[in-house]
């Protein structure tokens, strides 16, 4: 579906080392927009020929933006909007691989957008996550009184949710204009909490995070492996030693940087950091490298570095 001339809609694709759900998340999404950018952080042989079936086979419909090495999310995301920004586009929409839109999530969120009763505080839309059987998978959280979060859930036909207190870029539609305002995706944070952050940034400039439930998105929130204790299984996500070292690093300098702004973060951050500890003492394996991994993303966090970890 083609959108009008004022809402033309450019799709930023992110990959690195992608499966073959790469492919249905390309073919549902490039009806659904004017340009996509595909920017792939994998710098190897085979998934570049297959990007460039990919290019070949659209017609012009996908531009590729290929990385000679891995730049990170948030910079393969901000050269993919710079190029969308350069050419003219109203709307970018952030993608990631393991996520496939239904057939109709732009056009649910444009119209959300057009209806809105005061467009001028949209900072940008989202999808609901959901599984293959349409159930969510990632919980809508909003901000109540007293600092205080909640949880929420859409299920009536239409319902939208403009209290949310922060979201996942994956699947979000941003008004090009306020990037120009808010500025682009913070580089050095490579990869974990960029969305928060930039969500952050965007309520403090006064802007609303609209959740549209007629919106979904499939979304494959990372691998699940089975731990075992006292004789129980466990199935859960698991992150590798270097990703708890980005996600602790990042999650202190986001909180540094709006936490006391936004109360309600501190709390999330709170229970996250303790659901995840507990997670790791009692199921997972690796243990003493994803604590020293911790240890040294919360060192990292508390200098302020970024950039990716260094081994």
């Amino acid at each position: 579906m083609r959108n009008p001339e004022s809402d033309r809609v450019a799709a930023i694709v992110v990959t690195y080392h992608p499966n073959q759900r790469l492919s249905q998340l390309i073919a549902s999404v490039r009806p659904q927009v004017d340009a996509l950018w595909v920017v792939d952080n994998s710098a190897e042989i085979e998934t570049t020929k297959r990007l460039h079936e990919y290019e070949q086979q659209s017609g012009g419909a996908i531009s590729l933006i290929l990385n000679p090495h891995n730049k990170g999310l948030a910079t393969a995301q901000n050269q993919g909007v710079v190029a969308a920004l350069d050419a003219g586009y109203d709307w970018v929409l952030l993608m990631d691989q393991d996520g496939v839109p239904d057939e109709d999530m732009v056009s649910q969120m444009l119209c959300v957008a057009r209806n809105c009763q005061m467009p001028e505080r949209i900072g940008f839309l989202v999808p609901v996550h959901c599984d293959e059987g349409d159930r969510p998978v990632a919980e809508v959280y909003i901000r109540r009184g007293w600092g205080l979060l909640g949880r929420r859930s859409l299920s009536k036909p239409g319902e939208i949710e403009s209290r949310t207190a922060f979201a996942m870029a994956s699947g979000c539609l941003i008004p090009a204009k306020r990037i120009r305002e808010i500025g682009p995706m913070a580089e050095d944070f490579f990869i974990d909490y960029i969305d928060y952050d930039f969500s952050f940034r965007i309520r403090r400039a006064g802007y609303r995070i609209i959740v549209v439930e007629a919106a979904k998105l499939q979304h494959q929130l990372g691998e699940r492996v089975e731990g075992q204790f006292l004789g129980r299984t466990k199935s859960y996500r698991e992150h590798n030693a270097t990703r708890r070292y980005t996600i602790y690093r990042n999650r202190l300098r986001v909180l540094f940087a709006h936490g006391f702004r936004f109360p309600e973060f501190l709390q999330f951050e709170i229970l996250s950091i303790g659901k995840d500890l507990l997670q790791l003492l009692i199921w997972e394996h690796d243990k003493q490298a994803k604590i020293y991994a911790i240890l040294g993303g919360i060192a990292a966090g508390l200098r302020g570095r970024g950039g990716p970890r260094k081994t």
